[in-house]
């Protein structure tokens, strides 16, 4: 099994390259059901309907033009596009490719800590999952 660091995970969002701000991520698809259950049945039934997701991304406050605030913030509530590289950047290598609605952009100032930020999306539409050229 090829085990890869995440400490190579790159993310784009509206062609800005925040992941030397960013600690965590999370990128998920997911699929709908509709049940299909009839009288008659002793389990429930279900089919697949429409593909969804997730996807989000959190890291250390920095106050530097290009940081957090400044490109992320003023993106909330409008769609942008988003490239999630799990590997990094290079030809071959995975990425997936989506549109998403900024939902939230948070800060959080612990007394005693480092400030922090936090970025929820709602990925919209088809994901290019294409490798990298």
């Amino acid at each position: 099994m090829a085990r890869v660091h995440s400490k190579h995970t790159v993310i784009l969002i509206d062609d800005n390259d925040v992941s030397e701000f960013t600690g965590d991520s999370n990128c998920e698809q997911s699929a709908k059901t509709e049940d299909n259950t009839q009288y008659g049945k002793n389990s429930e039934v279900y089919d697949p309907t429409l593909l969804s997701g997730a996807f989000g991304c959190s890291g250390k406050y920095d106050a530097a033009a290009t940081g957090p605030r400044a490109v992320l913030k003023p993106l909330v509530g409008t769609k942008v596009n988003v490239k999630y590289r799990p590997e990094g950047t290079g030809s071959g290598l995975p990425q997936d490719s989506f549109d998403a609605v900024i939902t939230n952009y948070a800060e959080t100032a612990p007394v005693a800590g480092y400030r922090t930020w936090a970025l929820t999306t709602q990925p919209s539409d088809e994901w290019d999952t294409t490798d990298q050229a």
